[in-house]
């Protein structure tokens, strides 16, 4: 009597185990939206740390694109030196923000999601570097556009992990050429391209 009383607990607990993952599985085919969060690693371009990431919205209409939006910014410093051993120490901050939309892509084990994005200052996005030049500012912004990836392990596809990385591209910055201090004693162009990928990690929750 003993072992029937254990063998009908352990199917009662299968039981529940069993009809609880049919419950989620059927709550995930029934999802409307999903939101993603990334949060940035490093960006290729940048000389040390960074901070930013990426944020989206999915939805399961097809043929319409999703949205969101991605940022990463970092500060690279130099000191230059003119003909006379004249130096000027340069900290610039750059920050890079657009708006994009992307299709995710279903695969048998995997996620797929790939995407497009672009930033201009009438979208009030872009790129923005702020040099201070002995205590003097340069100001620069200009547009950017973006390409990225993300590829995604899901659970119950309720939740999802994954690894994106995001391609920024612009034109190179004279990040110099709007301080009047230095201009004309500095001959040669401060030209910085901060084209590149930022790496990114996150996670998609769907409802």
């Amino acid at each position: 009597m003993l072992n029937r009383t254990k063998y009908f607990r352990k199917l009662c607990l299968s039981g529940c185990f069993f009809v609880g993952m049919i419950s989620l599985s059927s709550s995930a085919n029934a999802q409307f939206i999903g939101i993603n969060v990334d949060y940035g690693i490093g960006y290729s371009a940048a000389p040390g740390k960074v901070s930013g990431g990426s944020v989206g919205i999915s939805h399961p209409a097809p043929f319409i694109p999703n949205i969101g939006y991605s940022s990463v910014s970092f500060i690279d410093k130099e000191t230059i030196t003119d003909s006379s051993d004249n130096t000027v120490s340069l900290e610039t901050t750059t920050t890079i923000e657009t708006i994009n939309l992307f299709y995710n892509v279903p695969f048998p084990v995997v996620t797929i999601t790939v995407g497009f994005g672009y930033g201009a200052d009438n979208l009030y996005t872009g790129v923005e570097t702020i040099t201070t030049i002995d205590q003097v500012e340069s100001n620069l912004e200009t547009s950017v556009s973006e390409a990225f990836f993300h590829i995604g392990l899901p659970f119950w596809n309720t939740v999802e992990f994954h690894l994106g990385y995001h391609f920024m591209s612009f034109n190179s910055i004279d990040i110099t050429s709007k301080s009047t201090k230095i201009r004309g004693t500095y001959t040669n162009d401060n030209k910085k391209n901060y084209s590149g990928g930022m790496t990114t990690i996150g996670v998609q929750v769907a409802f």
